[in-house]
């Protein structure tokens, strides 16, 4: 795999730098990264992921650019496939167990959107979701032989013909070129942080990385 150019790494280590810990809290606390997860897990995962990536498609698809408003029709086809894995889930005997006693809090839509007409914001919001595809690959190699016969649609690389790792090298080196200046920068290390905020409740998580006591669980890569 081609390493990213010197414009798309500068642009990834400030985003990475500014979630870091927002991501290991949420990271370390999915079920669906235990060595145990099963597929009432990953009905509970993509229950919890549904109403932020219909968030973030509407913020993408108002925010102006045209590269973003294509990621906002790739997370459409996503969450089609998302929608056809919890209509499979209802047949299984496993996957009531799934849904929370308690709805999971539904992100702010208006106010991502609002913010995302600001191209930096929305780049920012961008890199977490699109970070999001490439942790779910990950999940889809370790968990689709073991949950098999399901599918995982919405694990695979949707809407990445090519490839999730070469879909993923591309949206950076765009990026790299939409965050040149420190001003851009800040403001999608603002939108990435948003994106991580907006998340977590959907898990039952305060935005500090707080959580009720929970079984201890292996960190895995932000599958979403």
């Amino acid at each position: 795999m081609a390493a990213p150019g010197p414009a798309a790494s500068a642009a990834l280590q400030p985003l990475r730098e500014a979630t870091r810990e927002l991501h290991h809290a949420l990271d370390s606390r999915l079920r669906i990264g235990g060595e145990d997860a099963t597929l009432a897990d990953y009905a509970e995962h993509l229950r919890a992921l549904r109403p932020w990536l219909g968030a973030v498609r509407s913020a993408l698809a108002a925010s102006g650019v045209a590269a973003l408003e294509a990621v906002s029709r790739q997370l459409a086809l996503r969450l089609e496939a998302l929608e056809l894995d919890l209509r499979d889930l209802r047949d299984l005997r496993d996957a009531p167990a799934a849904r929370p006693a308690t709805p999971p809090a539904l992100p702010d839509s208006a106010a991502l959107a609002a913010q995302a007409t600001d191209p930096g914001f929305a780049w920012g919001l961008a890199y977490v979701v699109e970070g999001s595809r490439l942790g779910g690959s990950v999940m889809h190699r370790r968990l689709a032989p073991r949950l098999a016969p399901h599918p995982m649609r919405y694990f695979a690389p949707v809407g990445a013909e090519d490839g999730t790792p070469a879909h993923w090298r591309h949206f950076v080196a765009q990026l790299g070129e939409a965050l040149r200046d420190t001003a851009a920068m800040q403001s999608a290390q603002r939108g990435a942080v948003a994106g991580f905020e907006a998340l977590m409740p959907c898990f039952g998580l305060a935005r500090e990385g707080g959580t009720a006591p929970s079984p201890s669980r292996a960190a895995s890569l932000h599958a979403g």
